[in-house]
């Protein structure tokens, strides 16, 4: 293995490895309480974090716990008229919020991805989720940013500012292991 791949795949590896096993063991319950509750979970995020966030509800979608149920997950990146039209209409700053003002009830999962913690758009959806009693999950790295401050519950991934390609990759990675844990629920 050439010394590049090695270094970042070390870098992967240290920011991996400083996450909070308490913050993960939290998502987890979190998660598995908003399923066996019945209420939908939405994800949300830009560019490489819009893809973790579709990948991820397609996860939780297709998951099938111990019981042969399985939970209710909606990427809100993925409809692009619903997008296009309310980035029109309204500005891009409001493309999550409105979704979730249209969809979203209480005790619903708000779950934000993101690698800075600072887009506008998604610490708007949190807001929203914070004062209409929907939990707000935030999977940030870098130093966490405005995220981290809001969300009600934080997985943080310590990356080095502007370090994207670590910290997608970790939260693609805690996305695969937050599923793994869901098929688990008794």
């Amino acid at each position: 293995m050439n010394d590049q791949i090695k270094t970042y795949l070390g870098r992967i590896s240290k920011a991996f490895l400083s996450l909070s096993e308490n913050q993960i063991t939290l998502s987890v319950s979190l998660l598995r309480e908003t399923l066996e509750n019945g209420a939908t979970i939405y994800l949300i995020g830009n560019g490489g974090s819009a893809a973790t966030a579709s990948h991820f509800a397609t996860d939780i979608g297709k998951t099938v716990n111990s019981k042969g149920k399985s939970g209710k997950a909606i990427s809100l990146c993925d409809n692009s008229s619903v997008i296009t039209a309310i980035s029109n209409d309204l500005g891009y700053d409001q493309v999550f919020e409105k979704q979730l003002s249209i969809l979203a009830k209480p005790n619903d999962l708000l779950i934000s991805i993101s690698a800075s913690g600072n887009s506008n758009n998604l610490i708007r959806a949190v807001n929203y989720a914070n004062k209409n009693q929907i939990i707000s999950l935030s999977l940030t790295g870098f130093s966490g940013g405005e995220l981290s401050n809001i969300s009600k519950f934080v997985l943080h991934v310590p990356t080095n500012e502007g370090d994207y390609g670590v910290a997608e990759d970790c939260h693609s990675i805690l996305c695969h292991y937050l599923t793994e844990e869901l098929r688990r629920i008794d």
